[in-house]
């Protein structure tokens, strides 16, 4: 049997975890390592300023579960110390879409499946289209995922019978808010500004300034992930590649230089 490490930047009771490990469970040998808590936004920051605290919990529901106080990157870390044989990592269901590299560069669900890419490892990032009020907390959402799930397990089974696609070194997988039988799976380029943010100023109650991060969707070309997971309702499938400079991005900056 196959061995999955799943993971995500939204803790140990997030629903949409919760679901995934039950179908991956009956495929593979689970493991289930996670931060402790809601750790969204982090992309692939590692924990290098202080000691990280693994806790090891008892086997429940057919897998494996370790939770630590650090970074979902750190998960990756952790998985490789602790576990023998590693055959895919599996981020998410992130309670909020992934979509554009605007995301992706900043998603804690990302990051972690970057940082298996760059030991080797094939992953699959996911996330499914959710309401600000799940964004940070989907524990006691009625949303289901068994929709999902199925796309997913059948994913997993294609790369650990195939592997990846050639010079692929993850998927990034985002659903809709509702997955439908009419909703067809597309393989997208990820849209380059899916929000414009900006500063927004506000008073607290005892008179003083804060401030909050405030972003607008902006349109999305045809093609792109948020274009069809946004306006279609259909599946994004994007490819992640880890080494994306080639020769003639090299050739530019050595005329951009004039070496």
């Amino acid at each position: 049997m196959s061995n999955i490490v799943l993971t995500n930047d939204d803790g140990p009771s997030s629903k949409g975890l919760c679901e995934l490990a039950a179908g991956l469970s009956a495929i593979s040998e689970l493991a289930v390592v996670v931060p402790d808590g809601q750790r969204s936004a982090t992309g692939k920051a590692l924990t290098f300023n202080r000691p990280l605290r693994i806790h090891h919990h008892r086997a429940k529901d057919g897998y494996r579960l370790i939770t630590h106080d650090g970074t979902p990157a750190d998960s990756i870390i952790i998985a490789r110390a602790h576990l023998e044989k590693i055959d895919l990592f599996i981020s998410g269901i992130n309670s909020g879409a992934n979509i554009g590299y605007q995301s992706m560069y900043t998603s804690g669900t990302v990051g972690a499946v970057l940082e298996a890419a760059m030991n080797g490892h094939p992953g699959i990032a996911v996330s499914k289209v959710a309401s600000p009020d799940e964004w940070f907390n989907n524990s006691t959402s009625e949303v289901g995922y068994s929709a999902e799930v199925r796309v997913v397990v059948d994913i997993a089974n294609m790369i650990l019978e195939r592997g990846l696609p050639s010079g692929v070194d993850a998927l990034n997988l985002n659903f809709p808010s509702r997955t439908l039988e009419n909703s067809r799976m597309v393989v997208t380029s990820p849209t380059r500004l899916r929000m414009t943010n900006s500063l927004e100023e506000r008073i607290d109650p005892n008179g003083s300034p804060y401030f909050w991060i405030r972003g607008e969707e902006n349109d999305s070309p045809r093609g792109t992930d948020a274009n069809e997971v946004l306006a279609n309702g259909n599946i994004s499938i994007s490819p992640m590649l880890i080494e994306a400079v080639g020769p003639k991005e090299l050739q530019a900056v050595i005329d951009f230089m004039n070496l």
